[in-house]
This record gives C-alpha cells, structure tokens and sequence, in this order.
C-alpha cells in the first residue's frame, strides 16, 4: 500500500501531500480521494484549488497561513504549477513565478499550522528542490508511474468485480497486451465491456477482441479503405457499428486523423520512389502496417486524402465551435470524403 493510500485508510493525514508521475490516472484518482476525505461537500470557504503554471505564489503563501473557518481542515491543491519540474540557479535557487516568489510558499510550508493541508500535482518533480525538500519534512511526496501488466491486470479484475462481473486473470492480462498501460484508456475499455456483457455474468477474450480498441483501429482502418473506394454506404455502416460499441464521434474523428496522416506520408513517399521499409522507422510504424496502408493508398490519390484531411480539421472545428454536434459532423464527414472527386 503506498503512503497516500495508508493515509486514506487511516485516516491520518500529513500537512502536505505531493503526487507525481508519468501516470495521470493514479495522481488524478489520488488527488480526488484526498480531496472527499479532507473537504465537507459543498465547503468552498475552506477549499482552494489553484491550476496551470500561472498559479501565483504569493496567493498560495497567504492561505498556507489562514485557519479554517468552521471546519476540520483548510484545503489547498495546486496542480501542474511547474513548479518542482526543475530547480534553477546553481545554487538551486527556485525560480519565481507570476507575481510572488515560491520561497514565500516554502516558508508557508515551513510554519504550517496543523489544521491546514496543500497538496501538489505535478507529472514531473526535481527531488533536489526546495520545495521538494519542504514538502516532505511536512508531508509525504509519492510517485506513481507506469504500472506493472500484472497489477493492471489486478485492477481491471476488481473493477469488473465492483459492477458484479468476472474476469479471469488471463483476459486481464491479454487485455492489458491489446490496449496498453495507459490506465485512462484502460477505465473506458473495461466500461465498454461492462457495458457489451451488460446480461452475462462474466468477461471473456472474445469480448475484448470484440469491443476493444485494438479492434476499433481496425474497423477505422477497413471504414478508411471503403471511403477510399467510394464505397459510402459501406462506410457509414461502419460508423454506426463503432457508435453501437460506444465509441465517441470525437474519439473517431481523432482516429480518422491519424489514419490519413498516415497515409499522406506513406503516399508521398510512393510518389517519390521511396522504399516502404525504409518508411518504417521513420514513421515509428512496424513493416506490415506500413505495406498495409501503401496497399490502402493504391485506391486514392494524394490530392484526395489532403482534401479529406482538410474535411476532418473542419469537423474538429465545428465541433469545438459547437456548430455541429459530433454525431452530425461525423456523419457528414464521412458522407463528403466518400464523394468521388
């Protein structure tokens, strides 16, 4: 059990708490539990939360000194600040920001009263910084990175267990394989299957080879391949069958994106007389996907795929602009890049 989480169970709390690390889903999960323990519901008297490197230290100093009112704790989160990513000046001097100075917030973390707890959020943080040394002789600082197959593997097992499904750890596991570590990612595919196996007690491979992400790239893939060929029924079948595996239009447009940036590269270099394999590196894309996608390109010409990569950063915007809902964009996007020149 790491220190945030002992802290969590015992309820014992420190008066400052830093999360950093490569793994957003546990310092954001962390920063949350922390937050309900500490903070009563509705209490923004007590509570502040500070966000983005434009976070003024001096602010944040002030409050380090302000007791609560009417209330256990007086809260502060600061989050993704950049504050600890590097320590500046030989001397290792921390550098100022905004308008104050963070040794104020040092000091401020130096003389903290009991009843007063910070928390920091930061992906990166330089142990030989001040401010790291002064948050953990008041507190405790914990890094969560990349997790191991077999712990995610153990936390996809208890997240179907909590909605009352089973897992075996071997689907965990291949899970894992097919979709990667990334734990956001993981939370959405593992809903996806709650969802798919909504009147079955159990989770099985063939789910995940069914609904998952893996299997996404490859329904966006043949949907590309049948817009190539004009083929827009096709297409459109295709898009409602993502849609019915809960995939979210903007998910789809980003996928689209990266599927026709990819092939511009691999087009231009067919035109250019350049060899695939050599490509390969290049584009950080193994050998047969890049043949793959030179046989896709075959069916289309550059100038086409430029114009449908136009089409999706004009989807984007609307959507963004909230000209179109994304559903509707989508659907329009597909309709217009199937169009034959």
């Amino acid at each position: 059990m790491g220190v945030v989480a002992s802290s969590l169970s015992s309820k014992e709390y420190k008066n400052a708490y830093l999360l950093y690390g490569s793994e957003g889903y546990l310092r954001n999960y962390y920063k949350k539990a922390l937050k309900v323990a500490l903070v009563n519901e509705g209490d923004n008297l007590n509570y502040s939360y500070f966000e983005g490197t434009g976070t003024n230290p001096s602010e944040v100093a002030g409050l380090l000194s302000t007791m609560p009112f009417m209330a256990e704790h007086r809260v502060i989160i600061v989050e993704n600040s950049g504050w600890m990513a590097k320590s500046s000046g030989e001397e290792g001097e921390e550098k100022s920001s905004g308008d104050g100075k963070l040794s104020l917030v040092i000091e401020g973390i130096k003389n903290i009263p009991e009843d007063v707890i910070i928390i920091f959020v930061e992906e990166k943080a330089d142990k030989r910084s001040k401010l790291y040394k002064a948050i953990t002789s008041k507190g405790v600082a914990e890094e969560f990175g990349e997790q191991q197959d077999e712990t995610l593997a153990r936390w996809l097992i208890n997240q179907a267990k909590a909605a009352g499904k089973s897992m075996d750890p071997a689907t965990a596991m291949y899970l894992v394989s097919e979709c990667g570590k990334d734990m956001f990612l993981l939370e959405k595919e593992i809903e996806k299957l709650m969802a798919w196996c909504l009147d079955r007690p159990g989770i099985t491979r063939e789910d995940v080879d069914t609904v998952c992400t893996h299997q996404v790239n490859n329904k966006i893939f043949d949907m590309v391949t049948a817009i190539a060929m004009h083929r827009q029924k096709e297409a459109l079948a295709m898009y409602y069958d993502l849609l019915v595996l809960r995939e979210s239009p903007f998910h789809i447009l980003t996928l689209l994106v990266r599927q026709y940036t990819r092939m511009l590269a691999v087009k231009d270099a067919m035109l250019k007389k350049i060899p695939l394999a050599s490509l390969a590196g290049r584009l950080e894309m193994q050998d047969w996907l890049v043949k793959k996608i030179g046989e896709q390109t075959r069916n289309i010409s550059l100038k086409e795929i430029r114009r449908n990569l136009e089409a999706c950063a004009k989807a984007d915007e609307d959507i963004k602009s909230g000209n179109l809902t994304d559903s509707m964009s989508l659907e329009l996007l597909i309709v217009g890049c199937s169009m034959a020149e």
